[in-house]
C-alpha cells in the first residue's frame, strides 16, 4: 500500500510568533530576535526556534488525524534553518500507522523532514 498524501499547508512564522515563543520558553538567543545578530552569526535572517517549528508541524499533523488517533512518537531531522516571515510548504503523507512530513522553503529546499507513529486510543 502506497502512502496517502493528506495536505500541503503553508506555514509562515511571524516576528510576533518568535517573541511570544521566547517569552514562554525563556529562549532569548539573539539569532531568534535580532536580524543583525543572526546575520553576524552567518544566517540570512532571524531563525525560528526549532521547537516552535516542531510544535506548529505537530499541530497541523494532529489536525489531520481522527479523534481516536494519537501521535505516539516523533522523529525529526532539521536540515536547514527556518527563517521568520518566509513561506514554507508542509507536505504530509499517511502510510499505515506512520505519518511523514516534509517542510520545504519557497526555493524548494528541504528544511525539515520527519515522521510520527500513530496509534488508536481505543
Amino acid at each position: 500500500m502506497s502512502p496517502t498524501p493528506m495536505s500541503s499547508p503553508q506555514l509562515i512564522f511571524s516576528k510576533q510568533d518568535i517573541r511570544d515563543y521566547a517569552e514562554v520558553s525563556g529562549d532569548f538567543n539573539p539569532i531568534h530576535l535580532s536580524e543583525k545578530d543572526a546575520k553576524r552569526m552567518g544566517f540570512k535572517a532571524c531563525v525560528v526556534h526549532g521547537m516552535l517549528v516542531m510544535g506548529r508541524i505537530g499541530a497541523v499533523c494532529r489536525a489531520q488525524l481522527g479523534r481516536e488517533e494519537i501521535i505516539e512518537d516523533y522523529e525529526i531531522r532539521f536540515q536547514a534553518p527556518v527563517y521568520v516571515e518566509r513561506p514554507y510548504e508542509l507536505e504530509i503523507e499517511m502510510d499505515g500507522h506512520e505519518l511523514s512530513f516534509h517542510l520545504y522553503a519557497e526555493s524548494g529546499i528541504s528544511v525539515i523532514k520527519g515522521k510520527t507513529k500513530i496509534k488508536t486510543s481505543r
